[in-house]
């Protein structure tokens, strides 16, 4: 595995991890509900693509973000402050019109809705959790294929 991809895989799991120590929490906290709550739309996923293909391809960003994952913070506003103290990564965020905090929300939103919706069509679960709305389930349900390939060249897993 390249260093790129360890990055960003990290990146992605790190910044899923905090959706899953979230929920560990009550499921009704705060950054549940507001993850939740983002509705995905594939101007914010081209816009998250564009991102992640920016911080992994910016040596700063790599050097700060890669040390101390956001994703690793045991809440939004923690991780988002991490970003913060990563000027490079927020440079990167802001050239492809992403907020540091959305990015995080994107991350998790975006990572759990896909995978829930693979659980779904694969009958591993018969409902969705309360973790993904209605909403969010019928867009990532209409655009599976190209969510699963636009994840896919970002992440350096090249189906």
């Amino acid at each position: 595995m390249t260093r790129t991809t360890a990055l960003l895989a990290g990146m992605l799991l790190a910044a899923g991890g905090a959706t899953a120590q979230s929920h560990a929490r009550k499921a009704d906290s705060p950054d549940i509900r507001e993850i939740r709550d983002f509705r995905l739309n594939m101007d914010i996923v081209q816009r998250y693509v564009q991102a992640v293909k920016l911080v992994t391809g910016d040596a700063g960003a790599k050097k700060c973000v890669g040390d101390n994952s956001p994703g690793n913070a045991s809440t939004l506003d923690a991780g988002e402050k991490l970003l913060h103290d990563c000027p490079a990564a927020v440079a990167d965020l802001r050239t492809a019109g992403i907020r540091p905090r959305e990015f995080l929300i994107v991350t998790a939103a975006l990572i759990g809705d896909v995978m829930a919706v693979e659980l779904k069509k694969n009958g591993t679960i018969k409902a969705y959790p309360d973790s993904i709305s209605p909403e969010n389930a019928a867009f990532v349900e209409q655009n599976f294929d190209k969510l699963q390939a636009m994840l896919a060249a970002v992440s350096g897993d090249r189906k």
